[in-house]
């Protein structure tokens, strides 16, 4: 009878350990639960001993199947994060094609300036240009008409002062009929609306062409506009100003 529960305890302590652990653990968990049993039967064990027994395995049980449990869940956790990192390689992807995009539409666009700041140069050169040409044909007829003077041709010119090249936009010579041992200077500057700044810079060039030009000075600002304050600050410095259409002041 004894032999008989023994068995029917072993085949469902077994079933119980098989729902927890694999074979091979099973029966290395039963042969020490036999060993565990025959020395309780020699010691005198009772059944609230045994039963006692059979609730420690039940709590080891347990305690494998949170931790079961937990793995499962450590598991999920370490895919979830190795989808994110897919993700997150796909978005660095990404963003390095959209940087690389950026960069290139950046080259494009600073090509596009430099293209665009060429022809705006050349504009502006060709019209400083135009500007100047009208300068030296009003100026040649106003300065014969009004003074009398014979004026040799007018043009841009480079002169070195104080050991730095110096630009001039309207350069060259006249004589007055009536003292022709002297030497009229004509220096002058071309804006298409002159302003204060370029009024003042241009009252510093007189004084440097001043201090290293023998006779003297004609200077002038030829313009098409100039607001009345800018005209005053001509008037001010001592300059002359001439528009376009032929008009002195």
């Amino acid at each position: 009878m004894a032999n008989d529960l023994l068995l029917i305890d072993r085949q469902a302590i077994a079933a119980e350990l098989r729902r927890a652990f694999d074979e091979p653990t099973t029966q290395v968990m039963l042969g020490v639960l036999e060993r565990v049993a025959a020395q309780v039967h020699a010691a005198g064990v009772t059944r609230e001993d045994f039963a006692e027994l059979k609730a420690i395995v039940a709590r080891i049980e347990a305690v494998q199947e949170r931790t079961t449990l937990g793995l499962e869940e450590l598991r999920q956790t370490v895919a979830e994060l190795t989808r994110g990192q897919a993700e997150l390689r796909e978005s660095v992807v990404e963003l390095r094609q959209t940087v690389a995009e950026l960069a290139q539409g950046q080259a494009e666009l600073r090509q596009s300036v430099d293209r665009l700041a060429k022809q705006v140069g050349g504009l502006s050169d060709n019209f400083g240009a135009e500007l100047e040409d009208t300068a030296y044909i009003v100026l040649y007829d106003l300065l014969r008409r009004e003074f009398g003077w014979n004026v040799q041709p007018l043009e841009r010119s480079w002169q070195i002062w104080n050991g730095a090249e110096e630009e001039i936009d309207i350069f060259g010579t006249a004589i007055d009929p009536a003292k022709p041992e002297e030497t009229i200077w004509i220096v002058g500057e071309a804006k298409h609306n002159l302003t204060l700044k370029q009024v003042e810079r241009f009252v510093d060039t007189v004084k440097r062409a001043r201090e290293h030009l023998s006779g003297r000075i004609f200077a002038v600002c030829f313009c098409y506009r100039a607001r009345p304050e800018v005209v005053q600050a001509v008037k001010l410095a001592g300059l002359r100003l001439v528009y376009s259409y032929g008009r002195m002041i």
